[in-house]
């Protein structure tokens, strides 16, 4: 193929199963003149550890800053694999900002094994299909780069791409023939995991111990949960079969470390032993994390969690994070579908989707201003939901790394000081609660004998997305959110209030806002805030509406009162 790379090196992948037979790299102008030429030698060979501690896997890597643009790279590759399970996946426009000026794709089957394809988008790019009794040709030409647009869906989802998967392959030493989901997991439980979840007598023995006394199935699973994360620390060792296998219960129980595969079969077998069912699951990981493709039956995921059925709802475990909640899974791995590896075969479900209800922060404060006009006060405010993820490290952290979290996190403060920061992490509701008082120098602005006073202290919204006329793809909010903020302001002495802003209420499909500001007893105001964003997926047609929808309220999120001296 020929894409023009942008910034992209290069390269070639390979292990002790995999070897880089050949390969080159031809370097265009902008008039397809050839300006250099490369082989094999001149590739640097790296490590492809990236965030493992160990693995076999290597790349052969171009180290090569173009001088002149735009520019082209034409790369021929010829890699020999003894491992069958992973066929190479056609991606001729692999990022945003790279257009392609030709690709192909050919799948030679002399022996017409039976493949699981999917295609995507191949109607609306032109790719072009021709076939043979043993061969199938793919060929895509002038795709033109796409630009990235703010709070659209993945890339994959409106690009020209293509997945092949054999029915029978080989991973390692395991043979495998599949056709179906539930085929898919009995493989993996009766080749991968079968008669790798004996633990210690000794072990067996504290487990039950620990459970002694405790009748609800749940609660018992949370103390087990519990007995992992303090016992085991995470660390990836990604060697030959054991990329795809988890290491022996028993030596994770004598090690105390394991990848997440083996941390989840560890934390299986823990729960097995008191009669606790539960099921291995394979899943996408990653903020933008996709589905697993129901449709394309092969091996699919990059992360393992666990799946514990009770009465009332499936528990979802995430065992490489020491730290987190039992069933709180986060970003990480939220509302996606995900395979169950069941004692029956694979069962395709789908974790839990965080509503915007869910995903809430409430801040309740004071704000007292001395003779100077120093802002004084005291901050509460609790987190749930995917906002918990963004705050429960903090109690994992130092002083000096708290401080500069809210300078940055409430930056528009100035010469903000904090002090007295408590928090309480209520693991079993999920909610992270934090308790401060804080001192600010110079947030009021005066002119002559006024007072200019944003009452939104804390929480404002100064994100306006991108709007372009031409948008190409529909409006995407992945994870809807609720804040609510209630300040209690008292007035400085001397001054009264001159001018206060009339009640907002902005309501769409997009969300809801609202915020006041009232007079109370005592020369105090009371300031409110509501925001809530929906979830969900919009035409492009709508991209506009949420633009205003998004001004209107960093404009109210900047509204001022006026005091006046008295």
């Amino acid at each position: 193929n020929r894409p023009g790379m942008g910034t992209m090196r290069p390269f070639a992948l390979y292990d002790k199963t995999k070897s880089v037979k050949a390969l080159t790299a031809v370097l265009y102008d902008a008039r397809g003149n050839v300006i250099r030429k490369f082989k094999k030698r001149d590739f640097n060979d790296v490590s492809a550890t990236g965030s493992d501690l160990y693995t076999d896997s290597r790349a052969l890597v171009l180290d090569f800053t173009p001088t002149h643009f735009p520019f082209t790279f034409e790369i021929e590759r010829e890699v020999h694999s003894s491992n069958t399970a992973f066929l190479p996946r056609w991606d001729p426009m692999p990022m945003y900002d790279v257009s392609t000026e030709f690709s192909s794709f050919e799948i030679v089957n002399p022996k017409q094994l039976p493949l699981v394809k999917r295609t995507f988008n191949f109607e609306e790019y032109g790719v072009s299909v021709s076939k043979t009794p043993s061969a199938l040709v793919y060929k895509v030409e002038s795709l033109a780069a796409l630009d990235s647009e703010p709070m659209s869906p993945h890339y994959t989802e409106f690009k020209p791409f293509m997945k092949v998967a054999l029915q029978e392959f080989r991973l390692k030493s395991k043979a495998a023939k599949v056709r179906d989901w539930r085929e898919f997991g009995l493989w993996q439980q009766n080749s991968l995991l079968n008669d790798r979840n004996k633990l210690p007598n000794q072990t067996l023995s504290q487990v039950s111990t620990l459970v002694s006394g405790i009748d609800d199935p749940k609660d018992k699973a949370r103390a087990i949960y519990n007995f992992m994360q303090d016992r085991t620390r995470y660390i990836s060792v990604q060697i030959g079969i054991g990329g795809w296998q988890p290491m022996l219960a028993s030596e994770v129980d004598k090690l105390n470390y394991g990848d997440c595969k083996a941390l989840t079969n560890y934390t299986m077998a823990l729960l097995e032993s008191q009669g606790i069912e539960s099921y291995y699951t394979i899943v996408s990981a990653g903020e933008d994390g996709r589905d697993l493709d129901e449709e394309f039956v092969a091996l699919q995921g990059n992360h393992v969690i666990l799946s514990v059925p009770f009465e009332d709802e499936m528990v979802f475990l995430e065992c490489t994070n020491q730290q987190v909640p039992f069933n709180y899974i986060g970003t990480h791995t939220d509302d996606r579908k995900v395979l169950m590896v069941t004692p029956e075969g694979g069962v395709m479900t789908k974790t839990h989707t965080y509503s915007p209800d869910d995903n809430g922060r409430v801040l309740k404060g004071t704000a007292v201003f001395d003779e100077r006009l120093t802002l004084t006060g005291i901050v509460e405010e609790e987190s749930s939901g995917i906002r918990y993820g963004d705050k429960y490290p903090l109690e994992s952290v130092n002083r000096d790394e708290i401080t500069r979290f809210y300078a940055e996190h409430w930056f528009h403060l100035n010469d903000l000081k904090v002090s007295n920061v408590v928090f309480e992490n209520d693991k079993r509701a999920i909610v992270f609660k934090e308790r401060l008082n804080y001192q600010t120098d110079g947030y009021v602005s005066k002119a002559g004998n006024r007072i200019l006073l944003n009452p939104n202290i804390f929480n404002r919204q100064y994100d306006i997305p991108e709007h372009r006329k031409d948008r190409l793809l529909p409006l995407e909010i992945r994870r809807g959110y609720t804040d609510i903020d209630e300040i209690e302001i008292s007035l400085p002495e001397g001054y009264e209030v001159t001018s206060l802003f009339e009640p907002v209420v902005l309501e769409n499909e997009y969300g809801q806002y609202e915020v006041s500001i009232t007079p109370i007893e005592g020369r105090k105001l009371r300031y409110r805030r509501y925001l809530k964003i929906n979830s969900g997926r919009y035409p492009k047609e709508k991209f506009a509406a949420f633009v205003e929808f998004s001004k209107e309220i960093v404009k109210k999120d900047k509204s001022k009162i006026v005091l006046s001296k008295t």
